[in-house]
């Protein structure tokens, strides 16, 4: 999630795994997740209506409320390195993906484990006042039992003796429907560096 040249230039050692990791998570995501627009059903209407397995609803508006209420905990958490708030949040087979080592995470602790990450990394490196702000949203796709969202966040943190830096990426969620709550299957950090299809010098 955090990229200076100066501080991080091992990140770019690990460009290529990185890339091949989140290419691979959002393979994972898209699996599972079976579109047919043409006959999309008005997930908002009810929750627990039934769909064909073919079906799912795709809506160019605003993201269901309890979908991004899951995700903001998780990106907010790590403002303040709270893993109570991201200890029930995943499901059994969770897998992240982030660029701070080890680079990725399993499990139901998998966000406890990416949270303890990142706060190593930031005292490693002495960042202090990281903090993430959500973007508007305009990619998701969800229906009764999956949610996948890519989720636009904006990092600023400072490093001693230097002026504030900022970075800017998107999380791609998927999320699945267990228990009457929703949970992350997966979480994957694509950095606007890589997006753009930017290469290390």
């Amino acid at each position: 999630m955090l990229n200076d040249n100066g501080f991080f230039a091992y990140f770019e050692i690990m460009v290529k795994r990185f890339r091949i990791l989140v290419a691979f998570g959002f393979v994972t995501a898209m699996l599972f997740i079976k579109t047919s627009p043409a006959n999309a059903i008005d997930f908002r209407s009810d929750r627990h209506a039934k769909y064909k397995s073919n079906e799912i609803p795709v809506f160019d508006t605003v993201p269901p409320p309890d979908v991004m209420a899951v995700v903001s905990v998780a990106i907010k958490a790590v403002n303040t390195f709270d893993i109570r708030a991201v200890a029930d949040l995943y499901t059994p087979n969770a897998v992240i993906v982030d660029n701070e080592p080890p680079y990725s995470w399993n499990g139901p602790t998998a966000g406890v484990q990416w949270i303890n990450a990142v706060e190593k990394l930031c005292q490693f490196s002495s960042i202090t006042k990281l903090k993430g702000v959500i973007d508007p949203v305009n990619v998701y796709q969800v229906s009764a039992d999956d949610c996948y969202i890519v989720v636009p966040v904006h990092f600023t943190y400072v490093l001693p003796g230097k002026q504030g830096f900022s970075d800017q990426g998107a999380f791609a969620f998927a999320l699945r429907w267990v228990n009457g709550k929703w949970l992350i299957k997966s979480q994957v950090w694509m950095p606007q560096k890589a997006m753009d299809g930017d290469r290390p010098n």
